[in-house]
């Protein structure tokens, strides 16, 4: 009797523990799947703006060559490009913030801000030929912080800056540059505007604000 008894409790404590450790590897299954998933939607995004820099650079190039009756229209289809860049980013942002950086992702990462920089470029080019018809706010922030105060201080003024582009619409390039990924050419235009501390909000390329400033603040800056 005491035997059966036994053998009864044995039997529902490995059927118990086969259970839990068929859960666990479904558990530990499904996560990897997900994590795999988002990082490949992430590298996804990432590639095909690939394409997106090469018709940057022809753009560039056009620019170049185009006189001032054209100036309205190359102004629209610059700002169609960099309202697409810009949702984009913050679709890639929340991926980001659910993932860990891998250095494939890390790679990826770079090409993105290079590819906003050469917007920024093209954005300067027809500011020159047009006659400065909007506003570009470049706003260099660190793309791998190492504190929790600076990723909040960086969330807070991204939303500002987020509700300062939805105030003025296609009066406003809004371009969003992580200013320490060791890339030569944001280096480079961080040296040209003496951009040393990050984050800070370049407007038209004169005016410098470093750390957290408000809608207010930067609205009055821009043209009227």
């Amino acid at each position: 009797m005491v035997y059966e008894i036994m053998k009864s409790k044995f039997r529902i404590f490995l059927e118990s523990l086969i259970i839990s450790v068929l859960i666990l590897i479904i558990g530990f299954s499904l996560g990897l799947f997900v994590e795999a998933y988002r990082t490949n939607k992430i590298v996804d995004y990432y590639k095909d703006y690939e394409i997106q820099a090469l018709d940057l650079k022809l753009q560039n190039y056009y620019f170049q060559i185009m006189d001032k009756s054209s100036c309205e229209e190359a102004i629209e289809q610059n700002f169609i490009f960099a309202d697409d860049i810009y949702t984009q980013g913050l679709v890639l942002e929340k991926y980001e913030e659910a993932n860990q950086i891998s250095d494939d992702l890390f790679r990826e990462k770079k090409r993105y801000v290079l590819l906003k920089t050469e917007l920024w470029l093209n954005s300067l080019l027809l500011k020159d030929k047009c006659s400065e018809p909007f506003d570009t706010i470049v706003y260099f922030y660190s793309g791998d912080p190492k504190n929790s105060a600076l990723v909040a201080q960086q969330k807070v003024l991204s939303n500002v800056l987020r509700t300062v582009k939805e105030n003025k619409g296609n009066k406003v390039i809004l371009l969003p540059i992580a200013g320490d990924l060791k890339l030569k050419a944001v280096d480079l235009q961080r040296r040209v505007y003496d951009v040393t501390t990050l984050p800070t909000v370049m407007i038209n390329e004169k005016v410098i604000l470093e750390g957290f400033h408000t809608v207010e603040e930067i609205e009055s800056y821009l043209k009227k």
